[in-house]
């Protein structure tokens, strides 16, 4: 496995505690494959635009890097270009962002055609911008018609190559999200509810469709787990449902991703509601509900109603309490969800309820 070293970036006119940012960040490593043997949080006043981080902090991560045998820095934030190649050159050691991070995991997860694609447009057009770094190895000339050297021809014919294949894969998603918008037509013609299940990623919406329509769908406890829309029927009292479970949001999601992905979300387009799943057991849930609210509002799906489901509950209460019954945290989240465990099977009864009710209005 890969030798990792993670670089936690605190910018303090942003506000940003290195903690959340870090925790994050290993299990985002550790879903990539990547082993960690060291980690480190550089405190700054504003981005710097050579390095990000300031010239010493670089040398002394350099230093640490090379202590502690990695191969690899990991930054938690999205490095430019330049920035990029500047730190590669002062660390003598590959440089990851976070970007570039998810983007492999999108790429390990993807398993149909239509995901691929859809990761291999958010990687070209990441890579695009990057592409002059890739040939410093090889002797430029400067001048005029006949004397650019072997590099800048390289770049030339790699960009091109690059700029064919967005072209490619935005044709093929194109007609991807016209075939679904055909099977959401068919969907609606049916007049069947469609409830879509939205949250933070590993927050549990595949296990929670599992347990509403009784389906087995693969369901594991890491990040990114589902990357296609899932769809399954099921009934709620004396009503027919059709649940979509979505793609898992994540902070300071790529805006690459957002586009390659907006043909998937385009799923929550069409339903009655939204069934937004949170990780009651995690320190950070306010943070969580934050992102997929903002993000839906990015995507222009914020005017569908909603409901809150905090699942996980069953390690909130390890004594057994009862999740139906009792009181969402006040000083977490407020009042307004219904508490849950997917897994377990408590509180399900009370999300239907919940589910019912929203549609009935």
């Amino acid at each position: 496995m890969e030798k990792v070293f993670l670089a936690g970036v605190r910018v303090r006119e942003r506000g940003r505690g290195p903690k959340r940012g870090l925790e994050e960040l290993r299990r985002l490593a550790d879903t990539a494959g990547g082993t960690i043997v060291g980690e480190a949080v550089f405190r700054i006043d504003r981005p710097n635009s050579v390095f990000y981080i300031g010239k010493g902090q670089a040398e002394s991560l350099a230093q640490q890097a090379a202590d502690a045998g990695a191969g690899t820095v990991i930054f938690d934030i999205n490095l430019k270009p330049g920035q990029q190649r500047n730190l590669e050159t002062a660390l003598s050691l590959k440089v990851i962002d976070r970007t570039r991070l998810i983007l492999d995991i999108f790429a390990r997860s993807a398993h149909t055609q239509d995901g691929r694609d859809q990761v291999d447009l958010a990687q070209c057009q990441y890579l695009l911008p990057r592409l002059a770094g890739m040939w410093t190895h090889l002797e430029r000339q400067q001048g005029g018609i006949g004397l650019r050297g072997p590099g800048e021809r390289e770049i030339e014919t790699d960009r091109r190559r690059i700029e064919k294949r967005i072209s490619l894969l935005k044709k093929r998603l194109g007609d991807i999200k016209k075939r679904r918008g055909i099977q959401r037509s068919r969907r609606l013609k049916l007049n069947i509810p469609v409830i879509a299940l939205c949250g933070y990623t590993n927050s549990g919406k595949t296990t929670l469709l599992n347990t509403l329509t009784k389906s087995s769908a693969v369901a594991k406890d890491r990040l990114f787990q589902t990357l296609q829309p899932m769809t399954r029927r099921a009934r709620i009292f004396d009503r027919d449902v059709l649940f979509v479970d979505t793609v898992g949001f994540i902070n300071d999601i790529p805006p690459q991703l957002i586009n390659a992905f907006h043909s998937t979300l385009e799923e929550i387009e069409p339903a009655s509601a939204v069934l937004i799943v949170l990780d009651g057991a995690d320190p950070d849930i306010g943070l969580h509900r934050n992102v997929v609210e903002e993000t839906l509002k990015q995507l222009k799906f914020d005017e569908i109603p909603r409901l809150y489901a905090l699942n996980k509950c069953d390690k909130l209460y390890p004594d057994g309490r009862d999740a139906a019954s009792a009181s969402c945290p006040e000083d977490k989240l407020g009042e307004g969800y219904i508490e849950i465990s997917a897994l377990q099977k408590i509180g399900i009864e009370a999300l239907k309820s919940g589910i019912y009710d929203i549609l009935k209005k």
